[in-house]
């Protein structure tokens, strides 16, 4: 399918399309950025909401529970899960997903599973140009899970407009979030099994410590997926921060200055491939074993004689910038 043909599918929001061109994103080749340069006047209509917790908090659970109430209230929902592909939960998770996508395809809900692409733990640049896709398709929420550990939480607060963190009762996650710093990313905290025993504790932990940020007091909020009790009040905050953030421009900015920043990675990391890329892939480094030089010299010893930066710069075991 030709690029023209791609872009006229995205602007009439053809599920087939779409879901060819997040595809095509994937592969994080130039004909991906052709086509996120001619969608982008179409996007930044959707509002993107970053989901993280810990693992078994019951995150699947509550983005189905969600996405589908979004959807009763007529506004039209994609979801992005990232880190199927992680060794850590192996395939457990991956079947989880895949059961919930057929589920949710019913209510007319687009779900992907997203790898990483080796951006360990965090987001991968793709990740962002998908989800450019899926604001051009028209959609009104754009939800993005995340495995929350590491570098995804950083990630998810640059990409997403409202930072949902989820958290369960009995298993120490307020406290364990208190103490590792997730206070300081969630715009929305959610309590989720407050059919548990101890959940009103947690809940309790949680509030005694947000704080406000920026002008914005962040919500905490109860949830029992097993009732679907509490959906209400989360959709309240939600719509809450929305308003809040059309008012303050802060978060797009910074948004894309992240942006800006990975596509610029991306353009030094190919261009130093293409330099280097024959090192690594065809051997040419064995012509330079020699057991008495330590590896960083022998590194730095091909840099120079290979680099044109090294050619227009002085250096001497180091690069200057």
């Amino acid at each position: 399918m030709d690029t023209r043909s791609i872009i006229e599918g995205i602007a009439a929001h053809d599920p087939r399309i779409i879901a060819r061109a997040i595809s095509i994103i994937e592969e994080d080749n130039e004909r991906s950025y052709e086509i996120i340069r001619a969608i982008y006047g179409m996007t930044g209509h959707a509002h993107i909401l970053g989901i993280t917790g810990p693992p078994g908090v019951g995150k699947s659970t509550m983005i189905g529970i969600l996405s589908r109430k979004l959807t009763e209230m007529g506004k039209k929902v994609s979801i992005l899960a990232v880190d199927a592909s992680s060794p850590f939960s192996g395939g457990t998770i991956l079947g989880n997903r895949i059961r919930m996508q057929d589920t949710l395809s019913k209510y007319g809900i687009y779900m992907r599973s997203v790898s990483n692409r080796g951006m360990t733990g965090g987001l991968s640049r793709s990740t962002w140009n998908m989800v450019k896709i899926l604001d051009a398709a028209g959609n009104d929420f754009i939800i993005i899970e995340t495995v929350g550990a590491g570098q995804s939480d950083i990630d998810i607060v640059y990409l997403a407009d409202t930072v949902i963190v989820t958290l369960a009762p009995g298993l120490g996650d307020s406290i364990q979030a208190i103490k590792s710093g997730m206070m300081e990313i969630g715009d929305i905290f959610v309590i989720n099994k407050m059919d548990r025993e101890d959940s009103f504790f947690a809940l309790k932990d949680i509030m005694d410590n947000v704080y406000e940020r920026n002008g914005w007091m962040p919500r905490v909020v109860g949830t029992n997926s097993l009732k679907g009790e509490g959906y209400g009040e989360l959709i309240r905050a939600i719509e809450e921060h929305r308003v809040f953030t059309e008012k303050n421009d802060g978060k797009k900015k910074i948004r894309y200055r992240e942006e800006v920043r990975l596509a610029l990675s991306r353009i030094i990391d190919r261009s130093v491939w293409r330099e280097f890329g024959r090192f690594l892939e065809n051997g040419e480094i064995d012509g330079y074993y020699d057991e008495h030089v330590d590896p960083n010299t022998v590194a730095m010893e091909i840099f120079r004689e290979n680099s044109a930066f090294a050619h227009s710069h002085s250096v001497e075991g180091r690069v200057e910038s």
